[in-house]
C-alpha cells in the first residue's frame, strides 16, 4: 500500500536533487525509504537530507536540474511498509474508519477525518449523521487498536473536551 508522503516543490541545485515538502509529522521517518513514486514512475532514493519539514532528495535517473524541475508540484508516494513509525504513533489512514467508543461502552462513532492543527490533532467522528470533534490527548485515549479498527476513550475526560456539531 502506498501513502502520500509529500510534494515536490522545486529543483535544488544543478545535479538533479529535488526539494520535497514532507507531509509526515517527522521527516526523519523517510530515512528508511528506498523507493519513491512520482506519477507513474518509481525512483530509487540515492540520498536524502533533512531540513525541518523539507527534504532534499536525489533520485535515480534524475541527474540534472531540468529533469528535477519536471517533477515540480507532483505528489510523492512511498510504500507504507517502508516507513518505520514508533510505537503508539499511527498513520492517519489507519485511524480513518476506526470505531470510537467510551470506556463505559457508549459508541461515539466512526473516525471520518483527522484535522491537524499543531497543538493536538482533532478527530472527527460521525454517528447517525451527527459529528463530534475531540482532540487526541494522552489523558483521553485509553486504547487504540488499528488491527481491530477500534479506539477506546476515557468517558470522564471525553465529556470535558468533546465538541458536538449542531
Amino acid at each position: 500500500m502506498k501513502i502520500e508522503v509529500g510534494k515536490v516543490l522545486k529543483a535544488q541545485g544543478v545535479k538533479g536533487e529535488i526539494k520535497l515538502e514532507c507531509y509526515l509529522d517527522d521527516s526523519a521517518l523517510l530515512h528508511g525509504v528506498k523507493q519513491l513514486y512520482i506519477g507513474s514512475q518509481t525512483y530509487t532514493v540515492e540520498h536524502i537530507r533533512l531540513d525541518g519539514k523539507f527534504c532534499y532528495v536525489a533520485l535515480s535517473g534524475i541527474t540534472d536540474r531540468n529533469a528535477a524541475e519536471s517533477l515540480r508540484n507532483w505528489s510523492v508516494f512511498a510504500d507504507k511498509e517502508s516507513i518505520s513509525i514508533p510505537q503508539n504513533r499511527f498513520f492517519v489512514s489507519d485511524l480513518i474508519g476506526c470505531r470510537v467508543q467510551l470506556d463505559d461502552g457508549k459508541v461515539v462513532g466512526d473516525v471520518t477525518d483527522v484535522l491537524q492543527y499543531g497543538a493536538a490533532d482533532v478527530f472527527v467522528c460521525e454517528l447517525n449523521d451527527k459529528k463530534v470533534y475531540f482532540p487526541f490527548l494522552n489523558d483521553l485515549v485509553a486504547e487504540i487498536n488499528v488491527e481491530r479498527k477500534s479506539i477506546v476513550l476515557l468517558s470522564g475526560r471525553f465529556g470535558e473536551v468533546a465538541v458536538y456539531e449542531d
